[in-house]
């Protein structure tokens, strides 16, 4: 206001103020509103956090069965392997076992 100390402000001095301000009130809204249209509602939020607890408890899971399947993978391979071992290791000591029985007896 451009009154000289000590003299009231005139009615449209005030006027003009009040516009001002009204004017600023009606930006801060807008800028209030606008910020507030870009928050996530506590429901949403809610919402969204369930189904993140979901999908990492899908995941947890899917972890869990496939250490199981590698794990049985693992005692399949072993029994494969003695078997395989004992495949080849049987002939083998069966054929010694012949030969020194049959050396013995002299056939």
């Amino acid at each position: 206001m451009s009154a000289p100390p000590g003299q009231d402000p005139t009615p449209w001095e005030l006027l003009r103020a009040m516009q001002q301000m009204r004017d600023d009130l009606r930006a801060d809204f807008a800028a209030l509103g606008a910020r507030l249209a870009e928050m996530v509602t506590k429901i949403q939020y809610e919402g969204d956090r369930r189904t993140d607890e979901v999908r990492i408890k899908a995941v947890e899971d899917d972890i869990v069965q496939i250490r199981r399947e590698r794990e049985t993978e693992r005692q399949e391979a072993r029994s494969v392997r003695r078997l395989a071992l004992t495949a080849l290791v049987a002939p083998i000591a069966v054929g010694v076992i012949v030969a020194i029985v049959t050396g013995k007896l002299g056939l």
